[in-house]
């Protein structure tokens, strides 16, 4: 059952296990490897894109939940950090876009793919939702509305950003079912915002929040980044207590990745933005925020995701950790059927051409793994810091525990994990690195599958080192 060591060479076995002489936590592996733990598939000849794609529409679908996801890919300006940057908003750019994505969520309506089941969780993201006008986005919204299969209870997220949000645009929201927004802060400490190309202050901020929460229409939750510049721990955990009294319905916190090449990365080595701290440091933050929580009485939904009462359920995102169906619509998007990974095109003008044409302007096309379920499986319950090893031998009939056995012996030993009879359990250290981590487990079984000739993954995403 430990055959798969043989095929780890010495680099591959410290992307796998990190440093197994660490006794420091922070310093268990080098650092972050990959954005989102997952096995990349297999990619469709772009000639034969199109056919496979309109066998997937039309094919009998068999499962029973979707969720989907609409890109609005323009922002107001360019964070420093951002990896997922694509246009600054042009006001007649984003008028032309925003009628052909209403007429690609319509188009979905009666068709097999999109028709079939119930969709537990509608996310709009981007990108900055919040450039459209109040009267785009009740468009939009309209759109979701009267097309998709959305259940009694679905979660319809509107993510942005404070600024240029104002009251006609919450009301749009509301009126049209927005249920949870979640609002991209960062941080309070307007000092660090601005060190990232934010705009509105963090009093500013501050205010928007509370006017949201006031409303009483949607559960809020906001998303902060730690070891960001000019940023200390004691700053991170302010930004933590702030949104605790503000009375936000639930939080994520996000390390921060330097895109090597990036933005940020190009400035701290120029010395126009101020050095962040490296991932052991990172560690700190996440240590220290992990016990404030705890300390508050927060619940965690993921190893992300912190809430305050039943109201804010992020269930898109806990759904499609698991590898839920996912529709995707708009420039950009990318989502999944029962047999493929899809994308559509990225670019604003050909897609907008493309629909013109009434095409869905899917570009590329990957195919799933055999084994893409069992990865799902774990990819999602890591997610949550639980792998039920019983659960895994009665769905897929394999032995997750022996087969990992060598690598779980470690992080017990470190301090990263503890396991028990049917479960392992990410401790509060190892989920800092539960990326690295999930990814390793899926490392091992598809070098497993591949009888050694898989590579695992290395992202440039960590250049703060």
């Amino acid at each position: 059952m430990e055959s798969w060591l043989k095929y780890t060479d010495e680099d591959k076995r410290r992307l796998i296990f990190g440093s197994e002489s660490a006794s420091d936590p922070a310093k268990a592996y080098d650092k972050k490897r990959t954005v989102h733990a997952g096995i990349r598939g297999k990619g469709v000849e772009a000639e034969k894109t199109m056919s496979v794609w309109q066998g997937e529409m039309n094919a009998k679908p068999s499962f029973e939940d979707a969720c989907v996801y609409i890109n609005i890919p323009f922002c107001q300006t360019k964070c420093t950090y951002c990896g997922f940057f694509k246009n600054l908003s042009d006001a007649a750019l984003i008028d032309d876009y925003t009628e052909s994505l209403t007429g690609e969520i319509r188009s979905a309506k009666g068709s097999p793919l999109y028709s079939h089941g119930r969709v537990r969780a509608v996310y709009i993201g981007g990108g900055t939702p919040g450039t459209l006008s109040a009267r785009q986005i009740e468009s939009v919204l309209r759109a979701v509305n009267e097309s998709l299969p959305l259940s009694n209870d679905c979660e319809i997220t509107f993510e942005t950003r404070t600024y240029q949000f104002g009251d006609d645009k919450i009301k749009a929201c509301a009126d049209n079912g927005v249920n949870r927004f979640s609002l991209g802060v960062q941080s309070f400490d307007t000092k660090a915002r601005r060190a990232i190309g934010r705009v509105d202050s963090g009093e500013k901020v501050m205010e928007m929040v509370q006017k949201l929460i006031c409303l009483k229409e949607a559960s809020v939750s906001l998303d902060f980044i730690f070891g960001l510049p000019h940023q200390s721990v004691e700053t991170f955990l302010s930004d933590i207590q702030t949104a605790d009294c503000l009375g936000v319905d639930g939080m994520a916190l996000y390390q921060l990745n330097v895109f090597e090449g990036g933005k940020m990365d190009e400035g701290i080595k120029s010395g126009r933005t101020e050095a962040v701290p490296e991932t052991a440091r990172q560690y700190e933050y996440h240590s220290a925020a992990h016990e404030m929580l705890t300390d508050m009485g927060y619940s965690q939904l993921s190893m992300s995701h912190w809430v305050n009462g039943t109201l804010d359920r992020s269930i898109y995102n806990r759904f499609t950790k698991s590898g839920c169906i996912l529709h995707a619509f708009g420039a950009g998007a990318g989502g999944r059927t029962e047999n493929y990974g899809y994308f559509i095109h990225p670019a604003v003008t050909p897609y907008n051409m493309m629909r013109a044409k009434g095409i869905k302007p899917v570009i590329g096309l990957s195919e799933k793994s055999p084994m893409s379920c069992l990865y799902e499986f774990i990819n999602g319950q890591m997610d949550t810091g639980i792998l039920r090893f019983d659960t895994a031998e009665r769905l897929f009939g394999i032995d997750l525990k022996t087969v990992f056995r060598p690598l779980t012996d470690s992080w017990e030993k470190r301090g990263l994990a503890s396991v028990g009879e049917k479960t392992m359990k990410l401790l509060p250290a190892g989920q800092f690195w539960y990326v690295n981590m999930t990814q390793a487990l899926l490392d091992i079984l598809e070098m497993i599958n591949s009888r050694g000739a898989y590579e695992p993954p290395v992202d440039k995403i960590a250049a703060q080192g």
